[in-house]
């Protein structure tokens, strides 16, 4: 995976750097922009641009992340913490469960799972390495 950057860690344990919608708006590619919105319209009440499809992580700016109201953003912001596995409420948390349900997000679950086992800085290190640690 290269060199692990923390600030595109999300609290919930996605690594933006990792996001499609990330990647397409970080390398301007519209083409990928414009599949990711059309996904989006088909699979949701939603109208979405092919302009909308950007971010830069949980921890830059607000307006140029993808979900500016996301609720386990705000929560994590809201109680100083940058990652999930940090809160008091962690693993028991409703936010992040609900979260969890609402889309294909079980990577980012294992990946907070990971990390409260064995520690960011082994985490870190055992990504860069290219490893996934054992299944869960």
């Amino acid at each position: 995976m290269g060199k692990i950057d923390l600030e595109y860690l999300g609290a919930c344990g996605i690594y933006c750097k990792s996001c499609d919608i990330h990647i397409a708006g970080e390398t301007g590619d519209r083409k990928a922009q414009e599949r990711i919105a059309d996904w989006i319209v088909e699979n949701s009440d939603v109208d979405c641009d092919p302009s909308q499809i950007r971010c830069c992580g949980c921890w830059g700016t607000r307006d140029q992340h993808w979900s500016e109201d996301c609720k386990v953003m705000l929560c994590a912001t809201e109680r100083g913490v940058k990652l999930c596995t940090n809160c008091v409420e962690y693993p028991g948390c409703d936010t992040l469960e609900s979260f969890y349900r609402g889309g294909d997000y079980e990577a980012a679950r294992k990946t907070l799972v990971r990390i409260k086992s064995i520690g960011i800085d082994a985490w870190t290190k055992e990504k860069e390495a290219g490893h996934d640690g054992p299944a869960a």
